[in-house]
């Protein structure tokens, strides 16, 4: 009986996978700042959720509503819209799960090219990516840093209320309990679309986007290193950005910052009936990217 246990056991090692350890995936898991990329679209993301919604809805104005003594001093009603609207502004976040893993890819995509990494469309390669990604939520939602820009401290005790988790709840919405084997179906769902115009839409936007923040030679990432935040937050990109991009539908019509809200709008029912329609076993997932609220530039201030 112990001699066929241990040779039971022995073939499970042996058949266990081990991971890739090809030049690219090396490379890339020893990537100085590795997080980098999953740390910018954790924050594109929460940018949008931090001032699309949370300020967007009046709640930090400091004319009316911050700090907490002139939040006390509005009308009953306009307190219960404010406290109603950020304790729910995480739910349009919840679906976007294969808008996410586009975006990301893009973005690691963009990264290696700057490090002249092989990008591979190849399922060992982008687990690193995306396991990478689930992990740096993770960290933010169980174990923050709470210095780090992505976590707003100020909404920890946003009208007087600790228990509002604000930005807990953002990062859990990012966070949906996957197997190993739901990720690895996306995956390969994502190298088998990846062609699909939709999901080019998306990657090479992405790509784009990066770029624009991170090359010394972009006009936005020159608009940044001026110091001026409102030129920062209302910049638009011209023709003349799009040099090399040819792929990226980003849009010249509004600021880059709300690039993910563009993208997400424009695309994300496309992608998720391609989606949809390949994926007939897993009604988890499928449930997943179709319940909830769409994302939206900003919230709605109180109407009195």
């Amino acid at each position: 009986m112990s001699s066929k246990k241990t040779d039971s056991k022995s073939d499970h090692s042996k058949n266990k996978k081990e991971p890739c350890n090809c030049d690219s995936c090396k490379e890339i898991r020893s990537l100085d700042r590795l997080d980098r990329v999953s740390r910018w679209v954790l924050g594109t993301v929460k940018w949008t959720y931090d001032f699309g919604y949370i300020f967007g809805s009046g709640a930090c104005n400091s004319e009316r509503a911050y700090p907490l003594e002139k939040f006390e001093k509005l009308e009953e009603a306009e307190k219960k819209y404010l406290i109603e609207t950020c304790s729910q502004a995480y739910k349009p976040f919840k679906k976007y799960l294969i808008f996410y893993v586009c975006y990301l890819f893009g973005a690691y995509f963009q990264q290696c090219k700057r490090h002249k990494i092989k990008f591979k469309f190849e399922k060992d390669f982008l687990m690193i990516q995306l396991l990478n990604f689930r992990k740096m939520v993770e960290k933010f939602y169980k174990e923050p840093n709470k210095k780090a820009n992505v976590w707003l401290s100020m909404l920890d005790d946003l009208f007087g209320k600790k228990d509002l988790n604000l930005n807990k709840n953002f990062f859990l919405a990012l966070l949906p309990p996957l197997t190993n084997r739901q990720l690895e179906y996306i995956i390969d769902w994502f190298i088998k679309n990846r062609k699909e115009k939709v999901v080019e839409n998306i990657f090479y936007s992405a790509a784009h986007y990066l770029h624009l923040e991170l090359d010394e030679n972009s006009s936005f990432y020159k608009i940044k290193e001026d110091g001026e935040m409102i030129d920062a937050l209302s910049f638009k990109l011209s023709q003349k950005d799009f040099k090399g991009f040819d792929k990226s539908i980003l849009t010249t019509e509004t600021p880059i910052r709300f690039s993910f809200v563009y993208l997400a709008l424009s695309s994300y029912e496309e992608l998720k009936d391609l989606f949809v329609k390949s994926n007939q076993k897993d009604k988890f997932l499928n449930q997943l990217i179709s319940i909830g609220p769409d994302v939206a530039y900003q919230a709605q201030e109180f109407n009195t």
